[in-house]
């Protein structure tokens, strides 16, 4: 998975590398906090500080939040907690995942 920033009036790139199952376990956990919707900034900063530790501290949460434009953070948080569920449950042969996140 990969990841743009704009950080210091540049576009910088990132990808993901070794994604631990302690990364899955909080995937799961945080699927099902974001199907009971935002209810806090402190919510938000939860899930943003997952995907930071997705790709392993390479940027920190206040580079995400201020190098994603706004209409793009939701979509990259629900792209990057799927992508993790996802590989998952292909590997296990499931078709589905009952806590997948869509938007809206």
């Amino acid at each position: 998975m990969e990841i743009t920033l704009f950080i210091n009036e540049e576009e910088k790139k990132f990808g993901t590398g070794f994604i631990s199952a302690r990364m899955f376990r909080r995937a799961i956990s945080l699927q099902k906090k974001m199907n009971d919707g935002f209810k806090s900034e402190e919510d938000l900063d939860e899930i943003v500080d997952y995907v930071v530790d997705m790709f392993g501290g390479k940027f920190t949460r206040e580079q995400l939040y201020d190098g994603l434009e706004a209409e793009k953070l939701i979509p990259t948080i629900i792209d990057c907690v799927n992508q993790v569920v996802g590989k998952i449950n292909t590997v296990a042969g499931e078709d589905t995942d009952p806590n997948l996140v869509t938007e809206g």
